[in-house]
């Protein structure tokens, strides 16, 4: 039998003015790839990343004038955990799949013509595709094997620009090794 996941849970609560600090928590939670287990309570895979963004969120929301904890947690119940499990896969899933949506479009464009015709467009689609999905596997969980898929597939349209635009290509493949450290 496997071994049962650890979860981290952040409890919080965040004065409702300004309206701002509540918007914060939730786009960094958001940022986290957290998922919400009730109102008030995020959970992410115990990792030590995890736990040190967790932890700067609650100092943060303390020092908005709110209350938060970090607790470990783990469910008793299959089920309840399957559920959660299924949440996250499915953020992961969506946003993996937009990548790798957008990763095959500039493929298309750059096989359509020569890799030496690199626009400044192109160029700047490729830097924020990097980016995207650096942060896309910080908060992938449960979805690696389609993660390795976009990471490929983005290796393969630098593979095929180093053809033709060695500097441009250059720049890009250290971006991108950047992002899967």
């Amino acid at each position: 039998m496997a071994e049962p996941l650890r979860w981290l849970a952040l409890g919080y609560s965040v004065p409702i003015n300004p309206s701002k600090n509540r918007v914060y928590v939730w786009r960094k939670l958001k940022e986290y790839g957290a998922e919400y287990f009730k109102q008030g309570v995020a959970l992410l895979p115990y990792t030590r990343t995890s736990y040190t963004k967790f932890k700067y969120l609650s100092g943060k929301i303390r020092d908005m004038g709110g209350d938060a904890s970090i607790v470990e947690m783990k469910f008793l119940e299959s089920a309840d955990e399957q559920e959660v499990i299924y949440r996250f896969r499915k953020q992961e899933l969506e946003e993996l799949n937009e990548l790798k949506k957008d990763c095959a479009e500039i493929m298309a464009q750059l096989t359509r013509q020569t890799a030496m015709a690199l626009t400044e467009l192109q160029g700047d689609q490729i830097k924020k595709l990097i980016r995207r999905y650096s942060k896309a596997r910080e908060r992938s969980h449960f979805c690696g094997t389609l993660a390795e898929d976009v990471e490929n597939g983005i290796y393969s349209m630098l593979e095929l620009l180093r053809s033709g635009a060695g500097d441009a290509a250059a720049q890009f493949f250290r971006a991108m090794d950047k992002a899967v450290k």
